[in-house]
Order: C-alpha cells, then sequence, then structure tokens
C-alpha cells in the first residue's frame, strides 16, 4: 500500500490529506472521498478514518481523508472556521482538487461522510458523483445540535451571537457563526441520482437513528440501509463496518 500527503487549498488555507493507493497508476480504480465529523479528524476516533481508508485499498479503491479547515492538521482555526459552508467548500476544493490529479483523471468519485461529515457528502450538489456512503449521517441538523450535540442552552447562546464551549464532553469552543449558518441555510440531505449507502449503529446516543431512517424512506435513488450493534464512532466494530463498506461498494462496481 502506498500512501502520501498532500496540501490542498481551500478558503485561503492549506488543508491537509492522506492519498491512500495500491498503486497510483491503475485505470478505472474509484477514487473515496472521506469527510470525518464535527470535532472530528482524518484519523478518527479509535482511528476509525484511517482504518476504513485502508480497507478501502485492500479492496481495491483509492482513499483520499483529509481535515477540515481548523480540523486536525489543516490550517485555520476550529472556533472560527467551522461551519457547515465552510465545510461544504472544503469537500469541494477537495473534489476539484482530485479531477486535476493527472493519475486520476477520469476516475469515479465516491463521497464518504460520518456523522456532519454525512451530511456535507449529501447535501453536496455535484452531478458526476457516482456513489455516496452515510455513516451515522446529521440529517436535520438543528433539531440534532440543539437537542444532541450542544443542548438547548448552548444553543441559544450561540444563536443570541455568544461564543461557546465545552460540548461533546470535549474542551472545543466555536464561535457563534456555526451555529447561526445553521439557522440561515436549513441544511438538508439532497436528492441525488446516484446510489446511497446508510450505515447507523443502534445504541448511537449523538445523531438519531430516526434520521438515517426517515432519510432511506425519502431518498429516491437507488439505496440500502444497514443497522448494526454500534455505538456514534462504532467502537470496536470497525471490521464489521468495514466489510460492510466493501462489500457494498464491490457490488456496485463488478
Amino acid at each position: 500500500m502506498q500512501q502520501q500527503h498532500e496540501w490542498i487549498f481551500s478558503r485561503n488555507k492549506r488543508l491537509s490529506a492522506m492519498i491512500h493507493a495500491d498503486s497510483f497508476t491503475v485505470q478505472k480504480t474509484p477514487v473515496v472521498i472521506c469527510c470525518h465529523g464535527f470535532t472530528g479528524d482524518k484519523i478518527g476516533a479509535n482511528q476509525l478514518m484511517k482504518n476504513i481508508a485502508k480497507a478501502l485499498v485492500v479492496a481495491g479503491f483509492i482513499a483520499v481523508r483529509f481535515d477540515f479547515a481548523g480540523s486536525g492538521e489543516s490550517e485555520g482555526e476550529f472556533a472560527q472556521d467551522t461551519t457547515v459552508k465552510g465545510w461544504r467548500e472544503d469537500l469541494k476544493n477537495v473534489i476539484a482538487w482530485v479531477n486535476k490529479v493527472p493519475e486520476f483523471e477520469g476516475l469515479p468519485i465516491y463521497l464518504l461522510g460520518r456523522s456532519l461529515g454525512g451530511l456535507v457528502v449529501l447535501s453536496h450538489t455535484q452531478d458526476s458523483i457516482a456513489e455516496r456512503l452515510a455513516l451515522a449521517p446529521v440529517v436535520h441538523p438543528v433539531a440534532n445540535f440543539q437537542t444532541e450535540i450542544l443542548g438547548p442552552g448552548l444553543w441559544r447562546q450561540s444563536l443570541s451571537g455568544r461564543p461557546i464551549a465545552n460540548f461533546l464532553g470535549k474542551g472545543f469552543s466555536i464561535a457563534s457563526n456555526f451555529v447561526q449558518d445553521l439557522a440561515e441555510n436549513r441544511y438538508e440531505p439532497q436528492q441525488h441520482s446516484s446510489p446511497l449507502l446508510i450505515v447507523h449503529g443502534n445504541q448511537d446516543a449523538i445523531v438519531p437513528l430516526s434520521g438515517s431512517e426517515e432519510l432511506f424512506r425519502e431518498y429516491q435513488g437507488e439505496k440500502e440501509f444497514k443497522v448494526i450493534e454500534a455505538d456514534h464512532v462504532f467502537t470496536g466494530k470497525h471490521e464489521e463496518l468495514t466489510s460492510l463498506l466493501t462489500g457494498w461498494l464491490a457490488t456496485k462496481i463488478g
């Protein structure tokens, strides 16, 4: 397996990205771009995103995992640079970068996103995306952040224009522009023609399983929905999860 680090420019900042491939000269090998979740990074909880990338390569894919601006090793500040609007722009720029790499020219692009990264993948409107995979995706961001992720008190505080801190049991702080962006733009998953795989844990206490159930019912394209015994970050379930992902992908390129 080969891997290399790249810097990708977005929002006047450098995004840290890792490219994983068995070979950079294989024809028709799909490129899977992996998007992490809120307060996460391209490595992931218990190395989830890294393990997914490694499994994708073993299964014959190219994987690109990156940090959104202000997260992980990317430039920027989490508190100021984290918004869904900004993350969507970052993903757009990563896709544009992939399309410009000579070795990747003409390869199909798949998008994989976990949690808030799942919302970014599902709301990305580019028609050329071949497949989408959503892991415990945020489907109703306003309700989800107001109720489970931030809680009503921090939500109101942020909506009033004040910074907030200490949510999800972590020491992060974030400016009010994150909540205000959610409230103003009302991001929701979009309908796409591309096939969609949804995977959600039935022990998820952060992002409700009901959102994925609703998404599956309403999505009009080809779709599949898997519920597994897992929490929000799929603790202890990486092998089962990656087997599901690579198995589903294999049916799309076989």
